[in-house]
């Protein structure tokens, strides 16, 4: 005689390790659902960073375009020295952007200066050189610095072999469930990939402001090298399985 169950399987783990499993209520009769999950943590090998320069002019549009366009060139030639262009290694225009910015008294506006914002990208696997590559541009005139997006380059590879963990484990505890409860695996009803946040391959890391203040800093020489640490990223697999038994 058949036994009417339904037993779900939870699993949280960060890597292979065994999955809790506890008994509730099921809106379908013959059926065994159990989830799993596989996760590894893994160094980044490519880094992301943003680059802006930044001009401004009370008189003149032009001038201040001109003046972004000079440092930004100044900008550019210098990082392209320093990244790895054999392997992969790039810097791009992510943003452009030409104000005419305004100061308010009340209902009254007034005119204040034009502003010219130059953003590039800088993209490398050679996370070591990050530091340089922020200290050169800040050195060449770059307004900030911002945005370090730390990815790992063959996340797809990582995320199949940790879904192919994820699935073996869930069809191991499936076994043991049915074991116990009397019952035997008949075939796989249904296969849900679930997508988890924390299994994204980017980290993104908040803005750090090192604008050089001529002001406080008295030149942008005095600018020191930054240290960084990319730290590591956790990918992972989530899957939910529904088997029927008889």
């Amino acid at each position: 005689m058949k036994k009417k169950m339904a037993i779900v399987l939870m699993g949280l783990l960060l890597t292979c390790g065994a999955i809790q499993a506890q008994n509730v209520p099921y809106n379908e009769t013959n059926t065994l659902s159990v989830s799993a999950n596989a996760s590894k943590e893994v160094t980044p090998d490519t880094v992301e960073v943003n680059i802006e320069v930044q001009t401004e002019n009370a008189k003149s549009m032009q001038t201040a375009m001109n003046e972004n366009n000079r440092i930004s060139q100044e900008v550019l030639n210098g990082l392209n020295t320093i990244i790895d262009k054999k392997n992969g290694d790039y810097v791009k225009t992510s943003d452009f952007r030409a104000d005419s910015l305004y100061t308010y008294n009340g209902s009254k506006r007034s005119f204040d200066k034009y502003q010219v914002t130059n953003m590039v990208v800088v993209h490398t696997q050679s996370i070591d050189k990050i530091p340089v590559i922020i200290e050169k541009a800040i050195k060449l005139g770059a307004s900030g610095v911002s945005n370090l997006n730390f990815s790992v380059s063959n996340y797809e590879q990582y995320r199949e072999e940790l879904l192919t963990c994820a699935i073996k484990k869930a069809e191991k505890q499936a076994k043991v469930a049915a074991t116990a409860s009397g019952v035997s695996i008949k075939n796989v009803k249904d296969i849900t990939i679930i997508n988890s946040e924390n299994g994204y391959a980017r980290t993104r890391y908040a803005a750090v402001n090192l604008k050089a203040d001529t002001a406080s800093a008295g030149s942008a020489e005095s600018f020191s090298t930054p240290s960084i640490e990319p730290g590591v990223i956790k990918i992972q697999a989530d899957v939910k399985i529904t088997y029927s038994v008889k």
